[in-house]
């Protein structure tokens, strides 16, 4: 069973099943997975939002008549893992327009002691004390999206939010065990990773697959 902060779309959307189905298959085009990754991230930026907090906002209409609505009382800084996560992010942006975005860009290295993850670019404000959305397709062992959660927590993030469209169930694990604090959305989770630590049966490698080159 779940953690009460894991919360996984595909469960309760038939959207995203249908985004995961376009994703996975291996004969997706450039194109259309990107449009997909873009779709991935509107849905999830909508899911989580009811991570943030709002305040009612007084309207008038055409009609000439005041409702009241709400309105964000912070933007969310959007937190983006070189460099699959760029269509992803597209789609925040999407809903989130006028939101800052940092950048991170981390390189795994696979040893005889599993992955282990060197951050060798950040693009990060000194301080942040809004929410925070960690964006990363594949959240796989869970090392790099937490190192990225530890980053946003320095910078005094009032609300840690992490974004995925697939998650294993590992890095799952290490999340929650780590960063209890911080809830998770994902469209899916996975059984296991493979002995690259590939999710299985996930949709390959996100960020070559989205860029069209194979680093």
């Amino acid at each position: 069973m779940l953690a009460q902060n894991i919360h996984v779309v595909a469960e309760r959307l038939p959207i995203a099943r249908w985004i995961l189905r376009v994703l996975r298959d291996e004969r997706t085009s450039v194109g259309e997975f990107r449009r997909a990754m873009t779709l991935a991230g509107v849905l999830l930026a909508i899911e989580s939002s009811r991570e943030l907090s709002w305040k009612p906002a007084t309207v008038r209409t055409p009609l000439g008549v005041e409702t009241v609505e709400l309105e964000l009382e912070r933007k969310p800084l959007l937190i983006g893992i070189l460099g699959a996560s760029l269509h992803m992010l597209e789609g925040f942006q999407q809903v989130y327009p006028d939101a800052p975005i940092a950048l991170i860009a981390a390189k795994r290295r696979e040893t005889s002691r599993g992955v282990e993850v060197d951050m060798y670019y950040e693009r990060l404000p000194g301080e942040w004390s809004g929410p925070a959305i960690v964006v990363d397709p594949m959240l796989a062992t869970g090392t790099t999206v937490g190192l990225a959660i530890s980053k946003a927590k320095r910078m005094g993030s009032s609300k840690i939010i992490v974004a995925s469209v697939i998650a294993s169930t590992q890095g799952l694990r290490y999340i929650v065990e780590n960063h209890q604090d911080v809830a998770v959305y994902t469209l899916a989770v996975d059984p296991e990773l493979n002995n690259r630590y590939f999710i299985v049966p996930g949709l390959g490698d996100a960020g070559d697959r989205a860029l069209g080159v194979t680093a």
